[in-house]
């Protein structure tokens, strides 16, 4: 059987967002000759043909059988990965203060093709207001919303006057740090993150979260086996979050480790994961970012361009950096600068030590540069600046990412019986790690997007 060429496949591939689409589709899509990273760590696999049926992988090998209805994709010189996993999301968070409601509602409602478009096929919000994102999780499990797998919890656990107090629901005691752990129990949420924080750097603006409060939460979690994503920027903080035992540590660690101390054994012997939002930090220092590089193509394809032509105005950004040095009360552009290079000598010597590293950008936030989706692609180019390999960095963008959901015998890697959320470049990521941008079709659920399908548009 003649292999279908691209246009016509996508018109029998594309999917709107309504599961009465899928009766139409052909059940079994072959994708041949493909240039296999299946996520594993293994070497990449050249010739490869990959089977589809429904939504997940049935069949990997040579020469697969092409039946009747077989729907074929010659994906010859391409180069197959699996979807990204982004493990540290705000998904109700636009990236500046000065935005009006109708604003952040237009990228808010952009946000899951943001992300769809750069690759990331799975997302692990980490807080959000409570109503709002269990309905969106609800809305993509039925697949009425057009996202990123959306794996949710609802807003941080923090102490009145904590680090998140800004963002609302935090909590007075360890009685009303229970009652909100009940009730997100009851909403199946995926996971609580807790905020042990207590303000950028040794800035101790913030009151940290109390030992009562923080074993409390540990104790409730354990009966209910609920993870905890423990958000910790320094030494101290990252020992409570082994004391509490978290699944994760969602930020980086801003601390020199002493040669005595223990952190990385001890995350290692207790399966603590380590996301260290790298780019979130290198983001701080783009506030003044030149024009040109707000002119990017793909940027723009991710990202509403009003946002960008704002953040082009010298005056605008200069409004932005006001506001972010009054919230975080202390002179972060000069934290982050200082602390920098001290964040990927930590990434660098906890993967040495054996500590599971996954791919998260914190993406939203209100720091300027901290784009949806596009910074994913991003923070995987700094695992590599902090001394990993292509292929590790790869592993961590995809199975570690399931591994720190507790999905990975569902996703992060391309294996029968496996999920079909899968990506193909045009170019080799091994070769060159921006060749994860060079995107030409995300396979989701099991079906075939051109890119194209989720860039923005004027509306």
């Amino acid at each position: 059987m003649k292999p279908h060429n691209w246009a016509p496949l996508f018109l029998s591939l594309l999917l709107v967002g309504c599961n009465d689409n899928q009766s139409h589709l052909s059940s079994d899509v072959l994708i041949t000759n493909v240039n296999l990273i299946d996520g594993t760590g293994v070497d990449l696999q050249s010739g490869v043909d990959v089977r589809i049926t429904q939504d997940r992988i049935s069949e990997i090998g040579a020469d697969l059988t092409i039946f009747d209805r077989t729907t074929v994709i010659d994906a010859k010189d391409k180069y197959m990965i699996p979807g990204l996993i982004d493990t540290h999301v705000h998904l109700d968070a636009p990236v500046v203060f000065q935005l009006t409601d109708s604003e952040k509602a237009q990228i808010i409602e952009h946000t899951p093709k943001a992300f769809l478009y750069n690759g990331v096929t799975s997302v692990l919000n980490v807080s959000s207001e409570e109503d709002w994102i269990f309905s969106q999780r609800d809305m993509e499990r039925k697949n009425i919303l057009l996202s990123p797998r959306i794996f949710a919890m609802g807003r941080s656990f923090t102490p009145n006057g904590g680090w998140g107090s800004r963002h609302g629901g935090s909590l007075a005691d360890k009685d009303e740090a229970l009652a909100k752990a009940l009730d997100y129990i009851e909403r199946d949420t995926d996971g609580f993150k807790v905020i042990i924080e207590d303000g950028l750097g040794a800035s101790g603006t913030m009151i940290r979260m109390s030992d009562e409060m923080m074993m409390a939460i540990s104790k409730i979690a354990k009966e209910h086996d609920i993870p905890i994503y423990s958000h910790a920027i320094n030494l101290d903080e990252f020992h409570s979050a082994v004391k509490i035992s978290s699944k994760a540590i969602v930020h980086g660690l801003e601390d020199r480790v002493p040669e005595e101390d223990t952190i990385w054994e001890d995350m290692v012997e207790n399966n603590i994961a380590f996301v260290p939002t790298q780019s979130l930090w290198e983001s701080f220092l783009r506030h003044d970012e030149a024009a040109e590089d707000l002119n990017d193509p793909v940027l723009r394809a991710s990202v509403p361009h009003f946002l960008l032509d704002y953040m082009q105005d010298s005056v605008y950004r200069a409004e932005e950096s006001s506001r972010f040095l009054a919230v975080a009360q202390m002179p972060v552009y000069n934290w982050a600068k200082e602390k920098i290079p001290i964040f990927m000598d930590n990434i660098r010597d906890a993967y040495e030590a054996g500590v599971t590293l996954s791919i998260g950008t914190d993406a939203g936030g209100p720091v300027g540069y901290n784009f949806q989706g596009f910074n994913t692609p991003w923070e995987v180019k700094l695992l590599l600046q902090a001394g990993l390999t292509p292929m590790e960095a790869i592993v961590a963008a995809t199975r570690n990412g399931a591994i720190v959901i507790g999905v990975e015998d569902q996703l992060g890697t391309i294996e029968v019986g496996k999920l079909a959320d899968i990506i193909l470049l045009s170019a080799n990521p091994l070769i060159n790690i921006e060749n994860l941008r060079k995107i030409e079709t995300i396979i989701f659920k099991g079906i075939a997007y051109p890119r194209g399908e989720f860039a923005y548009r004027k509306p």
